[in-house]
């Protein structure tokens, strides 16, 4: 059996940070994991089980776009979250066009996210 696997791709690792802390004494045998560049999330996802992967949009938009669009098609059983600072209505539109099970921009609180994931896993 996989345990379920939470991948968070960004530059920071805040987000990572909040998810970790907001698993934490709920979901003891998640994994969450930081891939840094587009082929280890898609790696990372063949090995199937539940997941789920969080995007954060930011300096890239065609190379961040370009992976939800790949694990969405690649991985359909993964639920893709996209976080934005930026309340942007048509980049939005975009992200659910490309797969996204779930859009997180402003006004909505990033503080949200980890029970955000928590729904999407308990839906696999």
């Amino acid at each position: 059996m996989r345990y379920p696997q939470v991948l968070v791709y960004e530059r920071d690792g805040l987000l990572a940070a909040l998810v970790k802390a907001g698993l934490e004494g709920r979901a003891k045998r998640w994994v969450v994991r930081e891939p840094r560049d587009p082929a280890s999330c898609l790696r990372l996802l063949s090995r199937r089980g539940p997941a789920v992967f969080v995007v954060k949009l930011g300096r890239d938009l065609e190379r961040e776009l370009t992976l939800l669009e790949r694990v969405a098609h690649l991985h359909p059983d993964t639920a893709a979250v996209v976080v934005g600072d930026a309340e942007h209505v048509a980049l939005a539109g975009t992200a659910w066009d490309l797969g996204a099970a779930y859009v997180l921009l402003p006004p909505m609180s990033r503080e949200s996210l980890p029970e955000i994931v928590v729904g999407l896993m308990g839906k696999e």
